[in-house]
């Protein structure tokens, strides 16, 4: 399997990206002269006083694809004010208490809010509470 990316998920990611406002993007990798799967790829997108990264993926798009995974999980839907869910994980909430954004949230916020089930719709990431 080629880590393409061209591909609809490394477009979805990289629309991600710019719709949560990020202010960079950066991908890349650390190890030359290695097979593409062991460059150790990184990804990092800069917001204000904050930056979200992933490490050691095995290629560009996969990269991508890690990185727009990071930023729904822990996020709150835009749409609805739910907790963004992804189809393979429910949603998560870490025990810090804290949203991605560090919006502090209690354990009753949590289940009060719900969730929003966010599916990659081809080059779109896309929220379930959406008509």
């Amino acid at each position: 399997m080629t880590d393409d990316i061209t591909s609809d998920a490394s477009a979805a990611a990289l629309d991600l990206v710019g719709r949560t406002g990020a202010k960079a993007l950066e991908i890349g990798y650390l190890h030359d002269d290695v097979p593409v799967e062991d460059a150790g790829w990184y990804a990092h997108a800069q917001y204000r006083g904050a930056r979200i990264i992933v490490e050691h993926q095995p290629g560009p798009a996969r990269c991508l694809e890690a990185l727009a995974e990071r930023l729904l999980t822990g996020a709150k839907c835009t749409g609805c004010g739910r907790l963004i869910a992804l189809p393979r994980d429910g949603a998560a909430f870490y025990r810090s208490g804290t949203l991605i954004d560090g919006t502090p949230w209690s354990e009753a916020d949590v289940r009060k809010a719900g969730q929003c089930l966010w599916r990659r719709q081809g080059r779109r990431w896309e929220m379930g509470c959406k008509p």
